[in-house]
C-alpha cells in the first residue's frame, strides 16, 4: 500500500510540473518569442513548502488564468546548483520573475497562499513587446550599443506601466548599466565616454522619477567642456529637462540647443514632461 502511495505522490508531482519548463535557456527563447517575462518557482523535492505549493497553490485555477501571462520555468536547486547560486538562491520556495535576458524584474521568498501570490504576479503580468527588439539584440550580443538602447528602453517602458510597478523596471535599467560597468576595461580607447555615458544614464533615475531639483544638482556637477560629443544628447536631455522642471524660463537654453542642431532634445524632453504633468 505504500509502494503505491509513493507512485501516487510521484504521478501528482509529475503533472503539476507537465506545463513548466526546466530548462532555463528554453525559458529565455519562449520569453523572446512570446514577448512575457519569466517566473521561475526554485524548488526542492526535500522542501516541504515548496511540496505543497505544487499540490494547492500553483495548480488553482485563478492563478493558472494570470499565469498564462508568464513564460513558466520550475528549477530543481539541487540539480542546477548553478543557476541558484547566479540568483542568491538559498532557500526554497523562492520565487522570481525576470525578463529574457535574466534580469531580475521582482522576487519574493517563502510559502505563498494563493491570494497573496496571484496579487503579486498580477503585478508584472505585461506584455514586453514594448521591449522586444532591443531584449532581444541584447541577448544576441552584450556590448556598450546593445546596453544603452535596452536601458533606454526600459526608461521609456516606466512611463507605460503602473505606478507600483516603475521603481522594479527603473531598477531593471540600472542592472543592466551595472552589468556593463563592471566589464569597462580603462585601457580601451573609449572608457572615457563610454564611462561618461553610464554615468549620465545613472541620472535617468531621477529624471523618469521627476526628481528636477535632485537631476538639477547632480547634472551640474558635469563640467560641459568634458563632455565627449558622443554624449551631448544625453547630457542635454538632462540638463534641459533639469532647467524645465526647476525654471519657468527656459528660452535661453533652448536658443543654445537650437544652435548647436540639438532642437531633437526639446522634443524628447517635451514628451517625457508631458507624463510628469498627468
Amino acid at each position: 500500500m505504500k509502494k503505491y502511495t509513493i507512485i501516487l505522490i510521484l504521478f501528482t508531482f509529475q503533472i503539476s510540473h507537465a506545463n513548466w519548463l526546466t530548462s532555463y535557456e528554453d525559458a529565455q527563447k519562449m520569453a523572446l518569442t512570446t514577448n512575457k517575462f519569466i517566473i521561475i518557482d526554485f524548488w526542492a523535492t526535500w522542501c516541504a513548502p515548496c511540496l505543497e505549493m505544487d499540490k494547492n497553490i500553483w495548480n488553482d485555477d485563478q492563478l493558472e488564468e494570470t499565469l498564462q501571462g508568464f513564460v513558466k520555468l520550475k528549477i530543481d536547486i539541487d540539480i542546477n546548483r548553478e543557476l541558484a547560486n547566479k540568483y542568491g538562491v538559498n532557500g526554497v520556495p523562492n520565487i522570481l520573475i525576470i525578463d529574457a535576458n535574466g534580469k531580475v524584474i521582482h522576487n519574493f521568498l517563502g510559502y505563498q497562499n494563493v491570494q497573496n501570490l496571484k496579487s503579486e504576479i498580477e503585478k508584472f503580468n505585461l506584455s514586453t513587446e514594448f521591449l522586444s527588439t532591443d531584449l532581444l539584440n541584447y541577448y544576441k550580443t552584450k556590448n556598450f550599443s546593445t546596453t544603452i538602447k535596452i536601458t533606454q528602453k526600459y526608461y521609456d517602458y516606466s512611463l507605460l506601466v503602473d505606478k507600483n510597478v516603475k521603481k522594479k523596471i527603473l531598477n531593471t535599467s540600472r542592472e543592466y548599466l551595472n552589468d556593463y560597468k563592471i566589464t569597462l576595461d580603462k585601457k580601451d580607447k573609449d572608457f572615457i565616454k563610454q564611462k561618461q555615458k553610464l554615468d549620465l544614464y545613472k541620472l535617468y533615475d531621477l529624471a523618469y522619477n521627476f526628481e528636477f531639483n535632485k537631476l538639477n544638482k547632480k547634472i551640474s556637477e558635469f563640467k560641459i567642456e568634458e563632455i565627449d560629443p558622443i554624449n551631448e544628447f544625453t547630457y542635454w536631455f538632462l540638463k534641459y529637462l533639469a532647467v524645465k522642471g526647476t525654471s519657468k524660463t527656459t528660452t535661453q537654453i533652448e536658443e543654445n540647443l537650437k544652435n548647436k542642431d540639438l532642437g531633437n532634445v526639446i522634443n524628447k524632453v517635451d514628451q517625457l514632461y508631458s507624463f510628469c504633468k498627468k
